[in-house]
């Protein structure tokens, strides 16, 4: 998938001009589908459409909504002293890390006075998450803190992705909701696109414990 997200990114960076713009359809391994193909596979819960543009074509991609992966060991310790430089009581050699990232953060949300009732911001959310077993956890978003009083800034320690390093490492396209990601201590992860609730992390990172 790696190369395809590249291979995106140079796309939708690149400013070129014309009057026309083509349609493409893409399956996250990297191979073109049929605009068919594309409308019939998105209605599967088990995958997630991403629609992007530049100057001169659209895409529509289809990417797996929940993926499992392993850290190489650099990785791994770039990310680890990324996130150990945002606590201050640092990440235990035997931690689950879990990360609620939250991106696509419309206008109208930075906006809001009023507070979303999604119930990961429930306040037995990361108790509970402790309780599965020993987590270092962190709400992290390229927005700032400002900017998310809708998601609870006046008591969630949101803390700005500002080296965009957990966005590159894992998924690095805007999706509303964002994604959560588990991280067991031997850099063996899985994340899951898009909406989701407090007890889908909960069973996530207990099956994540069996592995």
């Amino acid at each position: 998938m790696k190369n395809l997200l590249w291979f995106l990114l140079i796309v939708f960076s690149f400013k070129c001009y014309g009057q026309h713009k083509a349609y493409k359809f893409y399956h996250e391994k990297g191979f073109e589908i049929s605009r068919k193909e594309f409308y019939e596979i998105r209605n599967n819960p088990d995958y997630l459409p991403l629609y992007l543009e530049n100057d001169t074509a659209r895409y529509g991609v289809i990417f797996y909504r929940e993926k499992y992966g392993l850290l190489k060991d650099s990785e791994f310790q770039n990310l680890k002293d990324y996130l150990n430089s945002l606590k201050s009581d640092g990440i235990a050699a035997d931690d689950v890390i879990v990360i609620n990232y939250l991106t696509g953060v419309s206008e109208a949300e930075q906006n809001k006075n009023s507070r979303t009732n999604w119930n990961i911001f429930d306040r037995n959310y990361v108790r509970k998450l402790k309780k599965i077993t020993d987590v270092s956890h962190f709400w992290i978003s390229p927005v700032d803190k400002e900017k998310l009083k809708y998601f609870y800034s006046n008591r969630v320690n949101w803390q700005k992705d500002n080296e965009n390093l957990v966005k590159e490492l894992f998924f690095p396209f805007e999706l509303s909701y964002g994604y959560f990601i588990i991280i067991k201590p031997d850099g063996t992860y899985y994340y899951c696109l898009g909406e989701y609730s407090k007890y889908y992390v909960w069973e996530k990172t207990e099956e994540m414990l069996t592995l």
